[in-house]
């Protein structure tokens, strides 16, 4: 069960909070793990938020309860291709 949750650089679909600043929140996750099921994972806490100009994209530090088992992990938002990922899991 959730095979994927310990790959990274993986696509996400998102849901997000967007204030009238233009300042971005994640707020749950979901992707299709290895079996085919889809694994939905509330964002519990956002740690930091690193914007990357030169690259127009953001790093979100985040934490979550996955399978009764609280993880660490960062998300990346890409602002030229409008896409999320999953891309690193602190084990």
């Amino acid at each position: 069960m959730v095979e994927s949750i310990l790959c990274t650089n993986i696509p996400i679909q998102i849901i997000s909070f967007t204030d009238t600043d233009g300042k971005v929140t994640p707020m749950r996750f979901r992707f299709t793990d290895r079996d085919g099921t889809q694994v939905t994972v509330n964002i519990e806490r956002i740690v930091s938020t690193d914007r990357k100009p030169k690259n127009f994209g953001t790093n979100y530090e985040c934490s979550a309860t996955v399978c009764g088992v609280s993880k660490r992990f960062s998300l990346y938002y890409s602002g030229l291709t409008g896409a999320w990922m999953l891309s690193r899991i602190e084990q």
